[in-house]
């Protein structure tokens, strides 16, 4: 199971199931409906992008979106790490 705690690790995932699979960027952009750029930005973590998309690629690549508790190895996301106020 891979672990995507941050966009940009959400879209490596995507990127290297598509790669497996054996699609391209506009192949996948075909069957999901989706433009090849915005797939392209999706997998560099660049673009914002709904739940519905993320759900829509998921479902191309035959690949299921789980919700666990957080495990004390990741406790915090990377947008609520404290910063220093110097």
């Amino acid at each position: 199971m891979k672990l995507a705690n941050s966009a940009r690790s959400l879209g490596r995932i995507l990127r290297d199931a598509r790669r497996e699979r054996g699609f391209t960027q506009m192949e996948l952009a075909t069957q999901t409906g989706m433009a090849q750029p915005t797939i392209s930005k999706i997998e560099r973590g660049a673009e914002q992008t709904s739940l519905d998309s993320i759900l829509r690629l998921l479902a191309a690549l035959k690949l299921e979106f789980v919700v666990r508790e957080r495990s004390n190895a990741h406790p915090q996301a990377p947008w609520q790490t404290p910063v220093s106020e110097d």
